[in-house]
């Protein structure tokens, strides 16, 4: 787990933030949902210990960019230097501690994708070796490679059951701890299937239609939403822009208006960034199928 654009080196980083972690305690209750992120996310360092190396990371940015703005402003010649460029590393300070609390929840939805991305071919898997009389650890140790972030957990899973833990209990474990939602669905429901001492087969067999169903939904609205955008696209994209010009030259020949290269390399900026937060928007928004 490591904070966002941590200035400082990490070892040094982790020694300085120890002095911060009472501060940091009276400071996480305001972000409770830290906890349930750092549950889902299996972290290698405790809320406190996150929360203070956030708070750090904060105070160097504040230092570093009050003294950056300050400098700049006093060669300006400035008589107010030393109150904006506090002002100034106020707020990058506060924005970047605001990133360092929400980059957890970034982090955990980020490994939904990947998990969610090969989880129903690792369903299949597990459903073949089933339905073929293998049993059921045996079918989690064969699925455990080649299907990226859920072979790691279906692992963690195999070492629990090795070190002793009842498999039942492994796999709810593992449920728990998983941010995925259909992760936890199909682990909750062979974990029934197991207590219950039932054929994990068939339950596996509905969980992998299901599983289909839902990613060939998710694919339908994810096209209806292309449409959507595709027109605002074309409205703020082509249709404005020309428009917007055309009455420019327009205007331009009864007032006094310059149209030079300057003005149309503005335009021209400000398509290109509409257009890269287009794709970003469409990116973000592409589910995550593997049918």
């Amino acid at each position: 787990m490591i904070v966002p654009l941590l200035l400082l080196p990490k070892r040094i980083a982790k020694q300085l933030s120890h002095n911060l972690l009472g501060v940091a305690s009276r400071i996480k209750p305001n972000f409770k949902f830290l906890e349930a992120d750092f549950y889902k996310l299996d972290a290698d360092i405790n809320v406190d210990e996150y929360v203070a190396l956030c708070i750090l990371n904060s105070l160097t940015y504040f230092l570093f960019s009050a003294m950056l703005a300050i400098s700049v402003l006093v060669r300006m010649g400035n008589k107010n230097a030393l109150g904006i460029g506090i002002a100034v590393g106020l707020v990058v300070a506060m924005v970047i501690f605001m990133l360092g609390m929400v980059y957890p929840k970034w982090m955990a939805k980020g490994r939904v994708k990947k998990i969610d991305k090969n989880l129903l071919f690792a369903a299949r898997h597990l459903r073949i070796q089933t339905t073929a009389n293998v049993p059921l650890f045996e079918s989690f140790v064969s699925a455990s490679h080649g299907y990226g972030e859920v072979s790691e957990e279906f692992a963690q899973i195999v070492k629990s059951v090795q070190a002793g833990t009842n498999l039942s209990y492994a796999i709810e474990e593992s449920a728990s701890k998983n941010p995925s939602y259909y992760y936890c669905r199909i682990l909750w429901q062979v974990s029934n299937a197991v207590k219950a001492g039932t054929d994990v087969g068939p339950v596996l067999s509905d969980i992998v239609d299901f599983l289909g169903e839902e990613q060939r939904i998710d694919m339908r609205s994810y096209g209806a939403q292309l449409n959507t955008l595709a027109i605002v696209y074309l409205m703020l994209c082509i249709i404005a822009p020309t428009i917007g010009l055309i009455f420019m030259m327009i205007i331009s020949s009864f007032v006094e208006l310059p149209i030079n290269d300057t003005v149309l390399y503005m335009i021209l900026g400000v398509l290109a960034f509409i257009q890269y937060m287009f794709v970003g928007l469409i990116e973000s928004r592409r589910p995550v199928v593997a049918i």
